[in-house]
């Protein structure tokens, strides 16, 4: 067994590149164990391949390299035990972040596959419990003043990608849908979670919906079949046109789903 491996020799056997022992030195973590005077050589001792390959192990695992030289100077076990229960805190988030984002991928991808799943034709639907945003239309709105004004809540009430679906949508007067007019009362999007201490952020109640679909802002839709269907029956108080976008880039001719809240669970 050689006595002494050059920083090269070293980086080979290890894994790691020449530049890595160099900052691990910078840093006071790993010293070589001399350094030639005249040609300025790095040389290592066996000894220490067992210390480097314990930085990398613990480099491996996500910790930072300052937790790390904390934890290798000490030379003490019970100075590593608590640093690997916060990293194992630190994964555990990242985790859950990871999981959320995967289910968020799905909803995205379902989002854009629904019409094609779905029919048509009027039919119940069962809808869970939704949250969502939600800010005021106004007669003389553009769709325009419409989306400045709920992204300007969004940003006031500190909600960020995380926390919303990015599905639009409106709640519509039954008569005004009725008569072939597109007058929203208010715009909203979801979240898929209630943010807390936020004024306008309320809660669709789940229960059965008549769901069926129209391209509202064209208002060229027949609310025949509708009338029809609530003939001799009570208004309803809640209906809903939600978005759901077939393209990238102009979402003026987008098909909407319009739900309207039959019963309340």
């Amino acid at each position: 067994m050689k006595e002494y491996y050059r920083i090269g020799e070293t980086a080979s056997l290890m894994g790691i590149t020449t530049q890595t022992l160099r900052f691990y030195d910078k840093i006071g973590l790993v010293k070589p164990i001399k350094i030639d005077p005249r040609t300025g050589y790095r040389y290592y001792a066996y000894e220490q391949f067992h210390f480097i390959d314990r930085i990398k192990y613990l480099q491996s695992l996500g910790m930072p390299l300052d937790d790390i030289k904390e934890v290798m100077l000490s030379k003490k076990v019970e100075r590593l035990l608590p640093f690997l229960d916060q990293q194992k805190k630190v994964l555990e988030e990242e985790e859950k972040k990871i999981r959320h984002q995967i289910e968020m991928v799905d909803w995205y991808k379902d989002y854009f596959t629904y019409m094609e799943r779905n029919e048509d034709a009027p039919c119940v639907m069962h809808l869970k419990e939704r949250y969502y945003l939600q800010v005021p239309c106004y007669k003389r709105d553009l769709l325009a003043d419409m989306e400045i004004r709920l992204a300007k809540e969004k940003s006031e009430q500190g909600i960020d990608n995380a926390m919303y679906l990015r599905q639009y949508g409106y709640k519509i007067s039954y008569d005004a849908f009725c008569k072939q007019k597109f007058r929203p009362d208010y715009y909203f999007i979801y979240l898929n979670e209630k943010v807390k201490d936020a004024p306008n952020i309320l809660k669709l109640p789940e229960g059965d919906y008549l769901c069926f679909r129209e391209r509202i802002l064209e208002e060229a839709w027949n609310p025949q079949r509708i009338i029809s269907y609530f003939q001799g029956k009570a208004k309803p108080e809640l209906m809903l046109a939600m978005e759901y976008e077939d393209n990238l880039d102009n979402y003026a001719h987008a098909n909407y789903e319009i739900q309207i809240l039959l019963e309340k669970n």
